[in-house]
């Protein structure tokens, strides 16, 4: 079955794409949403479009946001098809444009262009400095629950935004953190920025909680309460919304050390995860005696487990069977990552994972789209 176009268009642009569309397929193959609805589609079902076109005027305030989810930082861009000229933005370079009136022909190029685009796209060269904090863009991606479908939080995930408006990171955000003081006050900021979103966003009713990744040196720094403390004290956020995942970025060789902090930051009511744990995670045995909450499974692991190689899926199912024995036992979570298909999150539950994340579920999202996103899948069985 051919997928769809999906449409955000005003009357004009709906009668004009009706009339070039229907000289050479079925009308039915163009759908028409209004922004907020097309916002929801895009961040949870994509792959049911072979493109997305926008007028500009037609999508109003959430323009920006449907940018976002078409050419942003997602390794899996949508192709876009521009109605009418927009309004000057570097991103939008080379995105192809349409203008009235069209015909088929037109209409088949542009699509053709933009599918071309799409496959063609190359993630931007990182810079050779970061050091413009107002480049940092933020994107959630929700934590489900698999026994019953229900998000239980969102990880943060921070981008840096170069002069042309693409995206790059994280390797940009990790490369500016060449020391402890500088992890712990990046990491301070790209917290402070989320929970100003979850402020304005009016997300502490919708019971997620934040996660945030922090280096090894963040994690050790001897200022990292005292900044937790003035964080809670400037938005009001209780510990118990906010999760840190200890990121692999860093192997941990002060077992001693990482305990104390771990023990500490649950006196304060905070809870951890080990990040992105694979069978060659350096200390793994001894790390998971440490009071984490949860563990992450690489999204390797979970594709290795999907292999049609009978060898690999095996080592890779009998790793994750072992953590998550162990996790029932110490009452932890185990998160996989990297879930994009129903077979994939069929495997993991049967195997005792139980969370999941990843695009069979919802991409990272700007914020804007966290509460369409999130009230869609609350009012429909698994977001479908």
């Amino acid at each position: 079955m051919d997928r769809k176009i999906l449409a955000i268009t005003g009357p004009e642009w709906q009668a004009a794409l009706r009339e070039a569309n229907g000289a050479s397929q079925p009308a039915h193959l163009i759908e028409h949403q209004q922004p907020r609805e097309a916002v929801t589609t895009l961040a949870s079902r994509p792959i049911d479009y072979r493109a997305v076109a926008v007028e500009e005027c037609a999508a109003g305030a959430w323009f920006d946001t449907l940018l976002d989810l078409t050419l942003g930082d997602t390794d899996k861009p949508i192709p876009l098809l521009m109605l009418g000229q927009p309004a000057a933005q570097n991103r939008l370079t080379g995105t192809p444009v349409l203008s009235l009136p069209i015909s088929a022909e037109k209409l088949a190029r542009g699509l053709k262009q933009a599918a071309i685009n799409a496959a063609q796209h190359v993630a931007p060269k990182l810079p050779e400095t970061f050091t413009d904090s107002s480049a940092i863009r933020l994107r959630y991606q929700p934590i489900i629950r698999l026994a019953d479908d229900r998000p239980t939080s969102v990880e943060m995930l921070a981008r840096v935004q170069t002069e042309t408006g693409a995206l790059v990171g994280p390797q940009a955000i990790i490369a500016a953190m060449i020391n402890g003081d500088h992890a712990m006050a990046l990491s301070r900021l790209i917290v402070l920025r989320a929970l100003r979103d979850r402020v304005e966003g009016g997300f502490d009713a919708l019971g997620l909680a934040f996660a945030f990744n922090l280096p090894l040196d963040a994690m050790l720094h001897e200022n990292l309460m005292p900044v937790l403390e003035r964080l809670q004290d400037s938005t009001g956020i209780t510990p118990k919304f906010l999760r840190f995942e200890l990121t692999e970025t860093q192997p941990v060789t002060d077992l001693p050390a990482i305990s104390r902090v771990l023990k500490t930051l649950a006196g304060a009511g905070f809870s951890v995860a080990l990040d992105d744990i694979t069978p060659f995670t350096p200390n793994l045995r001894a790390l998971l005696t440490l009071p984490f909450t949860a563990v992450k499974l690489d999204r390797s692991i979970v594709l290795g487990a999907l292999s049609r190689q009978a060898v690999t899926a095996q080592r890779n199912r009998a790793f994750i069977e072992r953590i998550t024995a162990h996790a029932q036992k110490t009452g932890c979570a185990v998160i996989a990552e990297g879930i994009e298909t129903t077979e994939a999150r069929a495997l993991m539950q049967s195997l005792g994972a139980s969370h999941g994340q990843g695009y069979l579920f919802a991409r990272p999202l700007p914020a804007n789209a966290l509460r369409p996103w999130l009230t869609h899948w609350l009012m429909t069985p698994g977001g479908k």
